[in-house]
């Protein structure tokens, strides 16, 4: 009966965790924008991935009981898009959000990341350089590295809320 009831739980997280859609917010139709959203689809459906991804340029069409939610800070050289702030502010769903900083820093290649316990805004932070017309191998890496991690912060959240899921009930 035990092994029943495990493998109920695991089928139930399961579906929980690979149903869910993920809104990825992007303020504005720049070419960094385009070409990031395009590059997270494109990577993906090349590891096979079972995330459907929706796309969005209206912080307000988010419900905000939203499992996972990837937003696109691009623009700056540093900072947060003031929009984006308010909305973080805001935000009551603050585990749910991953947000991805775009930067043009020159001919600089970065990637980082880091975790919602150690940023000002409470949510989990990927930075990464805007570097999309050279397409050398350091900056296909540095491009594969920050959605690798992307990816990876949301298996975590959908876990995440698939296990509060089935402890709740």
């Amino acid at each position: 009966m035990k092994r029943v009831f495990m493998l109920l739980m695991c089928l139930m997280i399961s579906c929980a965790v690979f149903a869910a859609s993920v809104p990825v917010v992007y303020l504005d139709r720049s070419s960094t924008n385009l070409e990031a959203s395009s590059y997270i689809k494109k990577q993906a459906k090349s590891n096979k991935l079972p995330h459907k991804f929706t796309f969005t340029s209206d912080l307000n069409s988010l419900s905000g009981d939203e499992k996972v939610v990837v937003i696109l800070n691009s623009g700056l050289s540093s900072g947060t898009d003031p929009r984006i702030s308010s909305y973080l502010n805001s935000s009551q769903n603050k585990q749910a959000i991953i947000l991805v900083n775009l930067y043009s820093i020159g001919k600089n290649i970065l990637m980082t990341s880091v975790s919602s316990a150690d940023t000002a805004s409470g949510v989990d932070e990927i930075s990464a350089a805007t570097q999309w017309k050279k397409r050398d191998s350091a900056i296909q890496a540095m491009h594969e590295q920050w959605t690798e991690e992307l990816f990876r912060l949301i298996q975590v959240k959908q876990e995440l809320w698939g296990l509060s899921i089935v402890l709740c009930n």
